[in-house]
């Protein structure tokens, strides 16, 4: 059974009075978590892959929550690893069951590696026949799974933008199939569409699924000279309404004079 485990006794008593001590937030992704230690066979690995499909939708939080989990000892971290001794326990004997049904499948049946014999054999014993095998989710264990170019995409226009609607991992699905041309201007396109929109904005997965980016075009953003040349203007309509400008020097204000007198 190197990647498969087969069902998981799940009690709703005891798991309803174990988060009650929890915040809603943290009670959201310790359940999430749970279920990724199940299908990662208890190898769950603690990095940003892992926190951000946990902490989906309050990932500003992530940092919080995985303290009060370990704070509760809700889980603890071993080499990396996100660990949870009922989860443990109970993939320990979801094994223990399996290769029993294994070794019960192999004498009635003489079957030594049929998975679905050895799954009827175990499902023979349970009071329902809608069971399902859990795969290990390999997506989720794989690390630095990001290249170093979206990886700073993401911290410039998404972290540092306090956007947590957006989803890392479906967001990188959809960048990976742009070119380089169309990824160029992407990020400013993007803070442009989340201005316009306000609260309403898709996250950036939508914006790039739906190429909502071909109708943004970017906000042009300030350079040096075109704020002087603005500071200018504004100091040229003062001084002909007669106002005190910021600015005083004499040289300064001979060519505020100048460009009044001829324009130049």
């Amino acid at each position: 059974m190197a990647n498969k485990m087969v069902f998981i006794n799940y009690c709703p008593d005891d798991q309803l009075s174990g988060c009650m001590v929890l915040s809603y937030k943290a009670e959201l992704c310790y359940r999430r978590l749970q279920d990724l230690i199940y299908t990662n066979d208890d190898n769950l690995f603690d990095d940003d892959v892992t926190w951000e499909q946990s902490c989906r939708g309050f990932l500003e939080d992530k940092d919080k929550i995985k303290q009060e989990l370990i704070n509760k000892r809700k889980i603890s971290i071993h080499n990396d690893i996100i660990k949870n001794k009922r989860c443990s326990e109970e993939i320990e004997q979801a094994k223990e069951r399996h290769n029993k049904a294994k070794k019960g499948a192999e004498a009635r049946w003489g079957v030594k590696s049929d998975p679905l014999s050895i799954t009827q054999a175990y499902a023979s014993d349970m009071p329902t026949t809608n069971y399902k095998l859990l795969t290990t989710n390999h997506k989720l264990k794989t690390k630095n799974i990001y290249t170093d170019e979206f990886d700073t995409f993401w911290r410039k226009y998404v972290l540092d933008e306090n956007d947590t609607r957006s989803n890392k991992w479906d967001s990188f699905q959809q960048w990976k199939k742009l070119d380089e041309s169309q990824r160029k201007s992407l990020g400013v396109k993007f803070v442009t569409y989340r201005n316009q929109k306000g609260d309403y904005y898709k996250a950036l997965e939508r914006f790039l699924s739906k190429k909502i980016y071909l109708e943004i075009e970017p906000e042009k953003i300030p350079t040096k000279e075109d704020f002087t040349e603005w500071q200018f203007k504004t100091d040229v309509d003062m001084r002909k309404k007669g106002l005190k400008t910021m600015r005083w020097s004499q040289d300064y204000i001979r060519k505020l004079d100048n460009f009044i007198e001829n324009g130049t």
